[in-house]
């Protein structure tokens, strides 16, 4: 039997379990507003006039409000000078100043009202009655549409030009965070491996990693975590169907979570049993390869 395969059962992993995201710190305040000021620098280098973030990672990088991305507007504007404004549906607008980190200033439009003409309204408001305008590259393009429509005398240009910029370079407390979402998918990992025994069913192993996410601090991703078996592991985005595990199959798990809104991402494949010849061979050239990469990488 492969080392570390087998051998418990869900009920004595999760026994064992803690909370490993106890002592993670979040992000703070005044980085917040460090990554504000690091974009409007880049805004007055680039001569933009505001950035328009959409319910997205970016509203999240820069402002800490984490909102789910739905049909309705929700979003801020960093303006090149000034304090970031918040933009709301009317009827969530406690919601998301409840939310707010720092700064008070929500503009909120009605259902009958252009959501967009609001942002191309703020923007103005804030000084800016022309100008080149930076919109969040993964704004909706039905949004898009209406803010080009809207504000037409206006020039658009990507915001990933500030964003990625500012995102690229990770601080000794993402870093922290980023560390922290993997030791946990790592033994999220370990215990899912020890609970394989021939006869279980990817849709049993999946369900005990969504208990072992929560059982060691992390926040589960939307979804099905994947688990493969046999040949359904040369599909490594999925399949529609349960597998039921047999010896000498090759095995799949994609796991990650988050904690403080920081992502883990970490898939491992190995035996059920006894290697093959053949399995044994790819499975050392894929690590050959892997380890020629690490060795090839370096700053810069």
């Amino acid at each position: 039997m492969t080392i570390g395969v087998g051998g418990s059962t869900p009920e004595a992993e999760l026994a064992r379990m803690r909370d490993m995201s106890a002592g993670a710190v979040p992000i703070g305040t005044d980085e917040l507003q460090a990554r504000v000021a690091r974009a409007q620098d880049l805004m007055k280098e680039r001569g933009i006039a505001a950035l328009y973030l959409d319910s997205s990672p970016n509203l999240f990088y820069f402002t800490g409000m984490n909102l789910k991305a739905t049909e309705r507007l929700h979003g801020a504007v960093i303006p090149v000078e000034g304090p970031v404004t918040y933009l709301s549906p009317a009827f969530e607008e406690p919601k998301t100043r409840s939310m707010l980190k720092f700064g008070d200033d929500i503009r909120v439009w009605e259902e009958h009202e252009d959501p967009t003409a609001l942002v191309i309204e703020t923007i103005e408001s804030l000084g800016h009655a022309s100008g080149t305008v930076a919109v969040d590259p993964a704004t909706p393009f039905f949004t898009f549409d209406g803010l080009r429509r809207a504000g037409n005398r206006y020039d658009f240009a990507n915001g990933a030009a500030i964003t990625t910029p500012c995102r690229s370079v990770k601080t000794a407390a993402e870093i922290a965070l980023l560390k922290c979402a993997n030791e946990i998918t790592i033994e999220v990992h370990k215990s899912a491996a020890r609970i394989l025994r021939e006869g279980i069913t990817t849709t049993e192993v999946s369900a005990f990693v969504v208990e072992a996410y929560r059982g060691f601090g992390l926040t589960p991703p939307g979804g099905t975590p994947f688990a493969l078996f046999g040949e359904a592991t040369a599909y490594p985005h999925g399949v529609p169907y349960p597998q039921t595990l047999k010896d000498g199959d090759m095995v799949l798990l994609d796991l990650g979570g988050f904690v403080h809104g920081y992502r883990s991402d970490i898939t491992r494949t190995y035996v059920f049993g006894e290697p093959t010849a053949r399995q044994r061979e790819v499975w050392d050239l894929e690590k050959k390869a892997q380890l020629a990469g690490f060795a090839a990488a370096q700053l810069g």
